[in-house]
Order: C-alpha cells, then sequence, then structure tokens
C-alpha cells in the first residue's frame, strides 16, 4: 500500500468512527428531549458517512498553481487601483501630497501645498 492510501484509509477511518458518535449522539438526543441538537448531530453524522463512503475526492483534485496565478494578478491589479486612488493630489501643481506635508484649501476650497497657496 501506499503511504497516500494508507493516510486515505485513516482518514476515511476517523470519519466512519465520527458519524457513528455524532449518530449515538443524536439518537441519545433525541430520547431527552433534546430535538435541536440531535438534529444537528444526525446532519453532522449523515455529512461525515456520506464523506466516508464515497470515492470521489473533489478538492484534492483542484489545480493549485493556476489558482495562484489568477489570485496574484488580482491582488496586483487592486494593489494598482488602490494606490492611484490612494494619491492625494495638489489642485494647483498636480504633483503628489505626502502625508506629513503641510496643506490646506484655497480660496477654491481644493486642496493644495501651502507653498502653491503661498505662490498663487
Amino acid at each position: 500500500m501506499d503511504l497516500e492510501e494508507i493516510a486515505d484509509d485513516r482518514g476515511r477511518l476517523a470519519r466512519t468512527l465520527a458519524a457513528g458518535v455524532l449518530g449515538v449522539v443524536a439518537l441519545c438526543s433525541l430520547r431527552k428531549g433534546k430535538r435541536l441538537r440531535a438534529l444537528l448531530a444526525g446532519g453532522g453524522a449523515v455529512a461525515l458517512g456520506y464523506q466516508a463512503t464515497t470515492e470521489s475526492d473533489e478538492m484534492t483534485d483542484l489545480d493549485i498553481d493556476s489558482l495562484g496565478a489568477d489570485a496574484s494578478s488580482t491582488d496586483e491589479e487592486t494593489a494598482e487601483a488602490e494606490s492611484a486612488d490612494d494619491e492625494f493630489r495638489c489642485a494647483a501643481c498636480g504633483e503628489p501630497i505626502v502625508p506629513g506635508q503641510a496643506r490646506g484649501p484655497n480660496a477654491a476650497g481644493e486642496i493644495v501645498h501651502e507653498d502653491c497657496d503661498a505662490a498663487a
């Protein structure tokens, strides 16, 4: 047996045992009159039991490399858009206003460097 098959068998065994335990918890809770707890435990037992008995490994068939490429290009585009929006530009000279730089509104109410406002 391959190491991957052994790990898969152990995972399947763990899911089967967890489904059995949740089934017992569901039955005990139902006998005590705790319907919500019984419903949740029963649903968990059904989900784990189904997952343990099916052969398909849908999550392992994903192509992680292609997902990473799409995510990185989206992140770069988002960063460029944010940097363009985040730049605060002087209305008089058009240069960016950096944090900590003296600025204020001019007579028209636009934000400008104090040097540009004094020159105008």
